[in-house]
């Protein structure tokens, strides 16, 4: 998927959140701002969400949110040239969500989980499709500025919010050797799931 996706050789990225877009989508660019693929979210079950969370409270109330983070969600990775390459599905709950990202054949990559805990923390973690462990992040991610470590907590990844930019976007510097696919994909779930 390294390939497919324009990130073979690249350590260093920017994801941008398409605040426009319909579906909650995400792009990935080189530092160059130059596109390199897109996680488009499905507009029509984030309006769902949206309006069941509209109903019971908006965003500013606890039971709005609860039910828009409770949506399940498909997102769609889709190369510079919009093909498709993989698939994400989101099953909601409360204060934990998990995501499955799986290639075009169906065959599951991994698996990341994200608990939510009081005052904004956030713990994300993400297993291989085989279960083994290969991301952890954890603290006050509404900071935008945190550290994805693999399992025994060397850094893999660093992500900082971009001082000047029009749209929320963040730095992605992958500092161990790891697929870049996978942190910023994590990087990307983490971003969706903290303003819900």
């Amino acid at each position: 998927m390294v390939a497919a996706l324009g990130l073979q050789g690249r350590r260093n990225f920017l994801v941008q959140h398409q605040i426009l877009s319909l579906g909650h989508s995400y792009r990935v660019m080189d530092t160059e701002s130059r596109h390199l693929f897109t996680v488009e979210g499905n507009a029509g079950q984030n309006l769902s969400g949206n309006v069941l969370g509209g109903i019971l409270g908006g965003s500013d109330s606890y039971l709005g949110r609860l039910a828009a983070r409770s949506t399940n969600m498909s997102y769609t990775l889709v190369n510079a040239n919009g093909v498709g390459l993989g698939t994400i599905l989101k099953e909601g709950g409360a204060n934990q969500s998990t995501f499955t990202l799986a290639d075009s054949s169906g065959q599951r990559l991994f698996v990341i989980t994200l608990q939510r805990g009081v005052m904004g923390g956030i713990t994300a973690t993400a297993v291989s499709g085989d279960g083994r462990p290969m991301l952890q992040t954890s603290g006050n991610l509404v900071r935008h500025n945190f550290v994805i470590k693999d399992p025994t907590g060397s850094e893999l990844a660093k992500v900082h919010e971009a001082w000047v930019a029009i749209r929320d976007t963040y730095n992605v510097d992958i500092l161990g050797s790891i697929d870049p696919v996978y942190p910023l994909v994590f990087t990307i779930l983490i971003d969706f799931e903290k303003v819900k």
